[in-house]
């Protein structure tokens, strides 16, 4: 729908024109309902959205959204779609809307209401990376299965910044049955210790947005306004997610042992059947 003009005049004016019947739309709809709210509720249509989305909101940050959010981005994960990512998109509107409050009461001396940001899931749930797994990596370094040791080897810095597909394809988690339930677990366990330390004020809340490769420890920290009890939280959350990891990773471990000594013993036959 548009304004119908000669073809002489030029198309930058036409278009110009164009927009005339959607901007007059806007205005003769938008405004009157924006003078109803007001007059009827004393706020503007933005508040009002706001308003009718505040039981989302506050939902989004109980413990049970949390950990459903968790549940959700690991499933998916381990059928080798990319959770984080799917999960994160659904919740930045929450996220940011929580944010923006914690900031709001920060600047007001107030008590901040809010604790699950972007920044709570990428350095508190997910240390070192989907699943949680900076423990597990840990556990890697020591192997006696020269696969997993290389791995650990090739994951452990990459690990450090929250990057952790060496992992999750080299091991691999995706689809591995033995990593199943640590894959879910650890990363839960690690929201609810979280949570429970910012909701009894053990350390503070998330007042700023992070770089999601900063060093988690660093990152944690950073996000708290540099309240460095949330650094000692991290590296606790990360020996908690190893010891999860651990009997699953040696359980895993002695079936690779069992093929990498299948495997020389062939290699060795092979050899001796060529000398």
């Amino acid at each position: 729908i548009g304004i119908r003009l000669p073809d002489q005049v030029p198309p930058m004016i036409k278009n110009s024109f164009d927009l005339l019947i959607p901007v007059l739309v806007v205005v003769l709809t938008l405004y009157p309902l924006s003078l109803f709210i007001q007059h009827h509720f004393d706020m503007l249509i933005p508040q009002a959205i706001m308003a009718i989305f505040k039981p989302l909101v506050s939902a989004a940050d109980s413990l049970p959204a949390i950990l459903l959010a968790v549940l959700i981005g690991h499933l998916l994960w381990f059928a080798g779609i990319h959770g984080a990512a799917i999960v994160s998109g659904m919740l930045q509107m929450f996220w940011l809307t929580n944010l923006g409050m914690n900031q709001q009461a920060l600047a007001q001396g107030a008590p901040l209401p809010h604790i699950f940001m972007e920044a709570f899931w990428t350095f508190f749930i997910v240390v070192g990376g989907s699943g949680a797994t900076m423990g597990l990596v840990f556990c890697y370094l020591r192997s006696r299965s020269a696969h997993l040791r290389s791995i650990g080897r090739l994951s452990v810095v990459p690990s450090l910044f929250n990057i952790n597909e060496p992992v999750i394809f080299g091991t691999p988690i995706v689809m591995n049955p033995v990593f199943f339930i640590p894959f879910l677990l650890a990363p839960m366990v690690n929201a609810v210790l979280a949570w429970a330390a910012m909701k009894l004020d053990l350390i503070g809340r998330v007042i700023s947005v992070v770089p999601w490769t900063a060093p988690a420890p660093i990152g944690g920290a950073w996000a708290l306004g540099w309240d460095f009890r949330a650094a000692v939280l991290v590296i606790v959350l990360a020996c908690v997610s190893a010891i999860i990891y651990f009997p699953f990773f040696k359980v895993y471990e002695k079936q690779l042992l069992a093929q990498e000594a299948e495997e020389a013993e062939r290699a060795e036959q092979e050899s001796q059947q060529t000398a």
